[in-house]
């Protein structure tokens, strides 16, 4: 409240508490205490002064009053409403004043971020631009601390790969030293030439390696151009049939003639002779001498394996090789050695005992093979009775030469045998121009589970020369316990020499080489016949071992010879849609063109 709110209330009640005591006070008044009062006795008139006039003057003296407050009150509103719009005004200007303020304090903090922002953008800009020196400088220094670590090691490397290639260079030297002396045994077994610059191969398989070795000019020498015009000759050419474990072939040039420049020696795998032990991967050796320097590399390869690049090698010219050889001989002068003249003693020595261990392996070899032949014969000895006992039951023949195919399903295997003249003997030709005969056909249908094939010549018509035979898995018939693989064994009669072989086949499989047989003329035939007879007895006991023995120096060399020459070999299965019926005979795949392989126009023998 208004301090003249007060003092109005103040006036009022004042005036009111006056009022009050003039009516008591007057004497005029007579009020009847005991008799109370009424409402009557206020209405009545009295002679005298009463509450009427009183209340007349309080009336007027209070609208007198009310007037007074109502001209104050008028007045305080106005001021009031004065004070009011004042203080609305000083408000206002207040207001404005302090958003002025705001505004100019906003305004200014705004300055003060922009120019604070401003200031740290610098600030950054600065640090950055320190900070990408920094890093420049540090990167500088680390590129060239990096360059720096970079060509040491690279000269590390360098001198690491030039060590390594000496090391290797005399690893190979030393290895290509070291299988001289097998190397020489089996030069000198095929008769095989040396000289100043030579490349020899060397694997133990009865495999076909081929040797091809590019002179500088681009001719190759292989199998199919033994005689360059380079100079160069390949006069070794292993195991075109399986006719060692220790073959060689070996290309070179006589003495001083072979041209000078680059020379590049690939090594290929021709042909898988199917002889027991042969198996892939087939581990080579490699040894070459450019001029009278040796190297040895090895490697290997399987069946299928496209030709492979082994070694490149430069030959010096004759100016060079003798300036280099004066220069080892003065080196070797100076370091208070003597130039050899000849090989000495001792080396004699070593060389005749290593060609006396290289002579009793050998002799080992052929004695384990000798061994493996004959349990082949004794395994077709054990197999004879089970096959004429099915021979027997189908009606079959037998000879002199006879070939026969036995197995233990319902499945339908068939056997098929090459003539020395091509022809093919099998379920659509069972006669053959060269005089075979297919008598025995089984499993056409699923008809016993003992089956057996049979192909065989009239007694002492069998012609001579190669014979190869092969099996095919024809069809599978659903029959119960006919299941894959099914495995089969053959028995072969060449000349009265009994074979055995086993193997397995499943559906869908390529057909199989399983033997190749040299049948000899007949007077060959009778004497290999003796020849055998004596061996089984032997092996049966009955024969002393020293007559065994003084018998077995007197083998006959057609003996070694038949063994020599049982090559097996895989080649590709007949056509899938081959009919049983099929009346025409089929010639056999040729030998893969190399000249495919290298790119060249000459074909390899």
């Amino acid at each position: 409240m208004q301090p003249t709110d007060y003092l109005l209330t103040f006036a009022l009640g004042g005036a009111f508490v006056m009022g009050l005591l003039f009516i008591v006070m007057r004497r005029e008044a007579q009020v009847n205490v005991q008799s109370g009062m009424s409402a009557e006795g206020l209405m009545q008139q009295h002679s005298g002064m009463g509450f009427g006039k009183a209340k007349k003057n309080l009336d007027r003296k209070l609208a007198a009053v009310q007037d007074i407050l109502r001209r104050q009150n008028h007045s305080d509103l106005g001021s009031a409403e004065e004070r009011f719009a004042q203080r609305r005004e000083e408000d206002r200007i207040a207001e404005e004043e302090a958003r002025r303020r705001r505004e100019e304090s906003d305004a200014q903090r705004e300055d003060d971020e922009e120019e604070e922002r401003h200031r740290r953008e610098l600030e950054m800009e600065r640090k950055a631009a320190e900070r990408a020196a920094e890093e420049a400088r540090l990167a500088s220094e680390r590129e060239s601390a990096r360059q720096l670590e970079l060509a040491s090691a690279e000269s590390d490397r360098l001198e690491e790969i030039d060590a390594a290639r000496e090391q290797e260079a005399l690893e190979s030297r030393e290895a290509a030293q070291r299988a001289m002396s097998e190397l020489q045994a089996r030069l000198e077994r095929e008769g095989a030439q040396s000289s100043d610059v030579q490349v020899s191969l060397m694997w133990n398989n009865y495999n076909d390696l081929d040797l091809h070795v590019v002179c500088p000019s681009g001719e190759r020498i292989h199998g199919g151009n033994k005689n360059s015009d380079c100079g160069g000759e390949l006069d070794v050419d292993a195991n075109v049939r399986a006719e060692t474990r220790k073959p060689v072939e070996n290309v070179f040039w006589e003495e001083g003639s072979a041209p000078a420049g680059k020379y590049q020696v690939y090594v290929h795998y021709y042909k898988k002779h199917n002889k027991r032990r042969s198996k892939d991967p087939t581990k080579f050796q490699l040894i070459v001498n450019a001029g009278s320097d040796l190297m040895e590399f090895n490697g290997d390869l399987s069946m299928g394996d496209p030709i492979m690049l082994v070694a490149e090698f430069v030959l010096p010219s004759l100016e060079e090789r003798a300036a280099r050889r004066r220069e080892l001989e003065q080196a070797l002068l100076a370091a208070g050695g003597e130039i050899p003249v000849e090989m000495s003693e001792q080396e004699e020595a070593r060389q005749a005992e290593l060609a006396a261990a290289e002579s009793q392996r050998l002799e080992e070899i052929e004695l384990a093979r000798e061994q493996e032949m004959l349990e082949s014969r004794e395994a077709a000895q054990r197999a004879m009775s089970e096959l004429q006992a099915r021979l027997e039951r189908e009606g079959a023949q037998s000879s002199d030469v006879q070939v026969s195919l036995m197995w233990n399903n319902y499945n339908d295997l068939d056997l098929h045998v090459v003539c020395p003249s091509g022809e093919r003997i099998h379920g659509g030709n069972k006669n053959s121009d060269c005089g075979g005969e297919l008598d025995v056909d089984a499993n056409v249908r699923a008809e016993t589970r003992k089956p057996v094939e049979n192909v065989f010549w009239e007694e002492g018509s069998a012609p001579a020369g190669k014979y190869q035979v092969y099996v095919h898995y024809y069809k599978k018939h659903n029959k119960r316990r006919s299941k894959d693989p099914t495995k089969f064994q053959l028995i072969v009669n060449a000349g009265n020499d009994l074979l055995e072989f086993s193997g397995e086949l499943s559906t869908g499989d390529p057909i199989m080489l399983v033997t190749e047989f040299d049948v000899p003329t007949a007077e060959e035939r009778e004497e290999r016949r003796r020849e055998l007879e004596r061996q089984i007895q032997e092996a049966k006991g009955g024969v002393s071992s020293q007559s065994a023995a003084h018998e077995e120096e007197k083998m006959p060399e057609e003996v070694e010879e038949k063994v020599a020459e049982e090559v097996e070999e895989k080649i590709p299965m007949a056509s899938e849609g081959e009919s049983k019926d099929e009346t025409t005979s089929h010639e056999l795949p040729g030998a893969p063109d190399l000249d495919s392989l290298m790119g060249d126009n000459d074909s390899e023998d």
